[in-house]
């Protein structure tokens, strides 16, 4: 078996229960941009699965780096753009709903945090950045005593929210998934009017 079979059969495996290997392939070859970005974002999402039991805040930042893998948007130091393109091109509408929150309810209709560029640039900036060029991790393993939410606040507004750091990278690992899954299949989602 050659050398990309083996990357094909490692990637696959986490579409072996959506699509037989032929199907993947083909989808895999007439992939919009270079395959093997798209080979590279599937190997880490698989490492971050291997990871987020025992090193949370590095799984995260792997996870993060799926987005920026696929390289949607040419050009050096474009992650936190490839980031929020990814997002917002190719995560389904059903896995939008973050598990963060607004404590002032009254400037939106709905508590939900909108799923938009400011949020991802956010997410981008807490759960990767803040590791990555400072070393500030945001998961740490949870005790049982130990209230699992954390304040958030936009920068230079008053605009306050909570995330729910037990819920959040199961929702993230689900949303890249999906995402990745859509970008596989060529599902652009609409956008929402």
């Amino acid at each position: 078996m050659s050398n990309e079979e083996k990357v094909l059969q490692e990637i696959y495996s986490s579409f072996a229960d959506r699509l037989d290997f032929e199907d993947f392939k083909r989808k895999f070859n007439s992939l919009p941009i270079d395959k093997w970005n798209f080979a590279r974002a599937i190997l880490l999402y698989q490492q971050y699965v291997k990871c987020k039991d025992c090193e949370p805040n590095v799984a995260l930042v792997v996870l993060c780096s799926c987005a920026d893998a696929l390289q949607l948007i040419g050009g050096e130091h474009r992650s936190r753009a490839n980031f929020k393109e990814f997002y917002l091109k190719y995560c389904p509408l059903e896995h939008r709903k973050m598990p963060i929150e607004y404590l002032s309810r009254e400037k939106r209709n709905s508590a939900t945090m909108p799923f938009d560029e400011r949020m991802l640039g956010y997410i981008y900036q807490e759960f990767r950045c803040s590791y990555i060029h400072v070393g500030i991790g945001s998961l740490e393993p949870l005790r049982e005593r130990v209230h699992p939410f954390r304040l958030g606040k936009f920068r230079k507004e008053k605009e306050f929210f909570m995330i729910d750091l037990a819920e959040f990278p199961k929702w993230f690992e689900k949303a890249t998934f999906e995402s990745l899954y859509a970008f596989l299949l060529g599902k652009v989602v609409e956008e929402q009017h």
